[in-house]
């Protein structure tokens, strides 16, 4: 963000008209009363008197550049984080103002407040009003209008002040500590800052160390043993610069709302965990979001700034109000990224029939990719089970919640059968419960 302050646009003519404070309209109404009381002569006098008062005080309210305004406010936001954004004037003149500050906030944010003030003279002033994202995206502030008060109170001077700002809004990572503690025991072993042993982890070979009661022996290097003349054990890792390519389903389904947002925006929030754990672990991670056809694609890498280009590609994803075409998402994919991968897909099911595209679909990537079928349910369902049915249409809705629950079970298990893997979570697990099966494919060497 620039430094110096932003000056004010050149104002069109109606803008510059003076806006009566509340001193005058009280004087005004003053004058109709005493119209009805005095002569008429009197009463025009005051009036006179009021506009004479006026303008002087609108002349004498500043000149140009006198008063100056400038934005300070964060370029990326979270959704659904409160943030602070700070107002910031100045006042060359002598003496002190009293001004009315309103921001432009984009148009689908809520309206930011009037913030009231009064800078002291030759001086500068901050003003600072919360905001919260609601949705993911592009956006941009607009302009800073001011008023400013007269010396004598009767009449306020606009000031525009153009700040227009782009900023982007990006999805919520406030889980991804908790996610983090996972991955930490996975790679601080080898920043040396704890001894972590998973047993039976990995097929790469790591080290050699003395073998310790306990040890598989299995695991007895006998070349090295029969060097040193004692027992010698390998010790393995997770393999690295293994593929995680994470597919998106943005179709009809994925735009339900649950908690407050919608299915996609659960599922992004959980996609950008699972990236971020897999770079930090040494793998490359990709990201293809599809509906009817193939929207975006991010080429699996492992480089620095891999990170960013996700979140930058993801930005603007909305659902669609279209069905999903796994086979054509994946027959692409197969083409992209020929070496062997875990393909998580993030989407949703209904029942064995309307999942049956993805049902054949899932087929094309085996036995070359390992496909991780993720379904997001709603989350209401687990609390409308777990409640007991005091009506009849209660019980009516837990029965068809039930088969409509057994159905989806049946569309797991035909995924299980095609040789997926498959997990039905609701939004809050979803982060969590798709990284632990992530390590989990590592821990067990299934890539």
């Amino acid at each position: 963000m620039a430094d110096h302050l932003a000056k004010k646009l050149p104002q069109k003519p109606w803008e510059r008209f003076p806006i009566p404070t509340n001193l005058t309209l009280c004087l005004l109404v003053l004058g109709v009363g005493l119209a009805a009381l005095l002569n008429w002569k009197v009463v025009l006098g005051l009036d006179l008197a009021i506009l004479v008062l006026s303008v002087l005080d609108y002349t004498l309210t500043f000149k140009d550049g006198e008063i100056q305004g400038k934005r300070i406010c964060p370029r990326h936001f979270s959704i659904g984080a409160e943030n602070s954004i700070q107002i910031l004037l100045k006042n060359t003149l002598a003496s002190r103002r009293r001004v009315r500050v309103r921001d432009q906030t984009p148009t689908e944010w809520a309206a930011a407040p009037v913030l009231k003030a009064v800078i002291p003279g030759r001086s500068s002033l901050s003003l600072d009003y919360p905001i919260v994202p609601p949705e993911r995206g592009e956006y941009g502030f607009g302009d800073i209008f001011i008023r400013v008060e007269g010396p004598l109170g009767l009449v306020s001077r606009p000031v525009r002040v153009s700040k227009p700002e782009e900023v982007r809004v990006y999805p919520s990572l406030q889980p991804l500590r908790c996610a983090d503690l996972a991955t930490y025991r996975r790679v601080a072993h080898q920043w040396g800052l704890r001894p972590t042993r998973w047993r039976g982890e990995g097929r790469e070979f790591e080290s050699l160390r003395e073998y310790v009661e306990g040890d598989d022996p299995r695991k007895i290097h006998w070349k090295a043993t029969a060097r040193f003349d004692r027992p010698i054990v390998q010790q393995y890792q997770t393999e690295k610069n293994q593929i995680v390519m994470i597919l998106l389903d943005v179709g009809r389904l994925m735009s339900a709302v649950s908690e407050g947002k919608t299915k996609l925006d659960y599922a992004l929030e959980a996609a950008l965990h699972l990236a971020h754990t897999a770079l930090l672990g040494g793998d490359q991670a990709g990201i293809l979001a599809f509906a009817d056809r193939v929207i975006s694609f991010i080429p699996p890498k492992k480089t620095i700034g891999q990170m960013q280009f996700i979140l930058e590609g993801t930005l603007s994803l909305r659902p669609l109000l279209v069905e999903p075409q796994y086979e054509q998402a994946l027959t692409w994919l197969r083409s992209k990224v020929r070496r062997r991968s875990l393909v998580v897909i993030y989407t949703d099911l209904l029942d064995e029939v309307a999942s049956e595209n993805l049902l054949s679909a899932v087929s094309l990537l085996r036995p070359v990719h390992l496909p991780l079928c993720v379904a997001i349910r709603e989350s209401e369902w687990d609390e409308l089970l777990s409640d007991p049915p005091t009506e009849v249409q209660g019980v009516y809705e837990r029965a068809v919640l039930q088969e409509l629950l057994h159905q989806r079970s049946k569309a797991l298990g035909g995924l299980v059968q095609k040789g997926a893997l498959a997990m039905d979570l609701p939004p809050s697990k979803l982060s969590i419960g798709t990284m632990e099966r992530y390590l989990e494919v590592k821990r067990r060497g299934l890539l």
